[in-house]
């Protein structure tokens, strides 16, 4: 079976932010060996959507899509809003498995990770 991951983040107004998850996205996909695809997509303000890149998908020989939010807490986007775009990108491609994964911040190892990033910084 080939999979495709599909990295959601937020979106911004500001093209740069954006810029800068999608150059996050590239260097996971470099170092990710077990995916026939590894695209970025956004659940607002900027583009490209989860129908989007799912569309970017279509010719693609792929059978199973995961989508993971790359978001920090359980809030109304990851409880609500991206379930809710998961179904419907179901309906519309049913010759897919599309699974979603679980949230960024709920990554076992992220206080520690948080914790060392700060004692780089601080002398």
């Amino acid at each position: 079976m080939k999979k495709a991951l599909l990295i959601m983040a937020h979106g911004s107004r500001a093209e740069a932010a954006n810029r800068e998850f999608e150059a996050l996205v590239e260097t996971v996909a470099e170092a990710s060996h077990d995916y026939a695809a590894v695209l970025p997509c956004f659940l607002e303000l900027a583009r490209p959507s989860l129908q989007e890149a799912l569309q970017q998908l279509e010719h693609q020989p792929v059978d199973a899509v995961y989508v993971y939010p790359l978001f920090f807490n359980n809030g109304k986007h990851v409880s609500t809003d991206i379930p809710a775009q998961v179904r419907e990108v179901r309906e519309r491609h049913p010759h897919l498995t599309i699974e979603l994964l679980d949230y960024f911040g709920n990554a076992p190892g992220l206080a520690a990770l948080v914790g060392e990033h700060i004692s780089v910084q601080i002398p």
